[in-house]
């Protein structure tokens, strides 16, 4: 398993990946991991959450001097706030780095001349020859690998400059040897991902899983993979390691948020006492044999606290509470997962720019009651189906349309209520792709998590079919340093089989060995292996060493102070008014939490 490196004092932040990586070049000491996080992306609803989650991070990286290296006024301005003067420094060119560095790092006195492309061989090259980037009018060399320890190869898809730049990164504080492979287009991933999905429980499955892994397998290059311990593939959306069945992998996403993803994880990885000290299991009854207990007893042998929410205490609206308001090191979901049903609805309105435009929109939405507050917990999930006759998945119709304001102009027609009044058709349809929901006890759950709280970044196992399929993005991009899901449907005793086997014996082994070990056990030679992990390759569930009960009741207590604070404070109404509901759900959880371990 790759050795975890400390965090170096200075970070990175920036979306220009040229001078981002000239920047990082500056920094040659080996075995210490440069932050590299994209920027806020301003332009979105919830911009004021991309901007937390970012300060977040670098708080959790211990940065002392941050480099907004290319990034708007608007992004700095913001980013800052909150933080010492003079630690957020803003720069538009290399020169401008090494000056507000100076005393932090000694540039290289030697420059390697490299083109504007190919920058993650590039950087890693300049890196381990201690020589600063110099980016030039010139080709780059088309050097795809760079060689270094056997341990752990990272392997990055083409696309992203900047995800090459951060994978590079990675690869040079862990000594990693670094692989750029050709990208997926965005339609080849979907068609993919959509005939994974497709797959049913029946006796070919097995067959059409195989015959897809030896498809991805021939897209990627002749290479010996099997001479690594172990294989991070970051990937824009395929889990290339379903094709190196021979291989320890794992992997993480380009989009969202590679950079703060990796600082996540690197950051719960760093102190063990932080990776298990307690876990909630989800089980709403809905399938006839669980793995839970048996988890439950081999979490307990190591020391972690667990709360197991069943049956009737597993509803949507309290599960969703859970994961919105306290911090769990280990989540564990058994149930069901699949798209839900919804509405086809077509739209007509004018956007901001004067133009007639006609969206027709995937709707379906989720439903949870709130027998406290006597409400309806409502969750929406929108997928684009069609824009001004063009098909949003056609990527080479697309290259046409003009998108301009029409999608923020729909979002700014307005709720469900006001939005309706453009309405000119509506019809059911049995699935709205992308909509993963988990069945809870009441009524499917459809997860929206903005972020988890910043005490904690969960690995989450859930053993419910297809369960990789949009739940794995969704919950990564809320914090968690790990997830384990399956591809296509799988049989309970499947299901049982390998949750169990995941947590037993061997306490600090990689979770990514764990789960490979595992399915060679339980499947042998065969090609189906329906899990997929994403997440760092040193993820592990290290001996709980800490009071877990006195821990967690500290945290219900800064949490419902938290609560408190925005419920008297927000100049939002809604956001008091749901503050004061998660108050209230806190304060009476918190009691029953006391009766069921004491005072800790």
């Amino acid at each position: 398993m790759a050795a975890i490196p400390p965090f170096e004092k200075v970070a990175l932040v920036g979306d220009d990946p040229h001078l981002v990586a000239v920047v990082a070049s500056l920094f040659t000491r080996p075995s210490r991991y440069l932050p590299i996080i994209d920027g806020p992306r301003m332009g979105r609803s919830d911009w004021s959450n991309e901007v937390i989650r970012r300060s977040n991070a670098l708080a959790k990286a211990g940065s002392r001097r941050v480099i907004a290296a290319g990034l708007p006024a608007e992004s700095v301005r913001h980013l800052s706030q909150g933080w010492p003067k003079g630690l957020l420094i803003q720069v538009k060119s290399a020169e401008e780095a090494e000056i507000a560095l100076k005393g932090w790092v000694k540039a290289p006195d030697e420059k390697m001349p490299w083109g504007k492309d190919n920058l993650g061989v590039g950087l890693l090259l300049a890196r381990r020859s201690k020589k600063q980037l110099q980016i030039v009018d010139e080709v780059s060399p088309t050097t795809s690998f760079v060689a270094g320890g056997a341990h752990l190869l990272i392997v990055c898809e083409q696309g992203d400059e900047l995800a090459q730049v951060t994978s590079s990164n990675l690869a040079f504080a862990l000594d990693a040897a670094f692989l750029v492979i050709s990208e997926l287009s965005d339609q080849e991933c979907d068609d993919l991902m959509e005939e994974i999905y497709a797959l049913d429980s029946g006796t070919h499955v097995s067959d059409g899983f195989e015959a897809i892994c030896r498809r991805a397998r021939q897209r990627l290059p002749s290479f010996n993979f099997d001479h690594f311990r172990q294989i991070l593939f970051v990937t824009n959306g395929f889990p290339w390691g379903i094709s190196v069945p021979e291989c320890v992998t794992t992997h993480m996403f380009v989009y969202p948020d590679l950079g703060r993803s990796i600082v996540e994880g690197m950051w719960a990885s760093q102190e063990p006492s932080r990776s298990a000290r307690n876990a909630l299991l989800i089980h709403p009854q809905q399938v006839t044999g669980s793995e839970i207990e048996a988890i439950a007893k081999s979490l307990e042998a190591n020391r972690t606290l667990c709360r197991i929410e069943s049956d009737k205490r597993a509803i949507v609206s309290r599960v969703d509470q859970l994961f919105d308001s306290l911090p769990f090191d280990i989540i564990i979901l058994s149930t069901h997962a699949g798209d839900v049903s919804g509405d086809r609805d077509t739209y007509e309105f004018i956007d901001s720019e004067g133009r007639q435009r006609r969206l027709i929109v995937d709707e379906a939405v989720g439903f949870g009651y709130d027998p406290r507050s006597n409400k309806v917990l409502v969750k929406e999930f929108h997928r684009f189906h069609e824009l001004d006759g063009v098909s949003w998945v056609d990527h080479a119709a697309k290259k046409n349309l003009y998108v301009g304001t029409a999608i923020q102009s729909w979002i700014n027609l307005g709720d469900v209520a006001e939005r309706r009044k453009f309405r000119v058709h509506s019809e059911p349809i049995p699935r709205v792709r992308g909509s993963m929901a988990l069945q809870m006890h009441d009524n499917p759950w459809m997860p929206t998590v903005h972020a988890f709280p910043p005490s904690c970044s969960p690995i989450i196992i859930n053993n419910a079919c297809s369960s990789w399929h949009q739940l794995s993005k969704r919950l990564s991009f809320a914090g968690a340093r790990a997830y384990v899901g399956t591809l296509f449907p799988i049989t309970e005793f499947e299901a049982q089989e390998v949750g169990t086997a995941l947590f037993r014996g061997n306490p600090g082994r990689s979770l990514s060995k764990a789960l490979w070990e595992t399915q060679n056990a339980v499947y042998g030679k065969q090609w189906r292996r329906p899990y997929s992990m994403l997440g760092l390759p040193f993820c592990a569930t290290s001996p709980n060493t800490i009071d877990a009960v006195a821990y967690l009741r500290k945290e219900y207590m800064r949490a419902i102070k938290e609560y408190i604070h925005k419920e008297q404070n927000d100049e939002s109404s809604e956001i008091r008014e749901n503050s004061r509901r998660i108050r209230e759900f806190l304060s009476e959880d918190f009691k029953d939490f006391t009766l069921a371990f004491g005072e800790g």
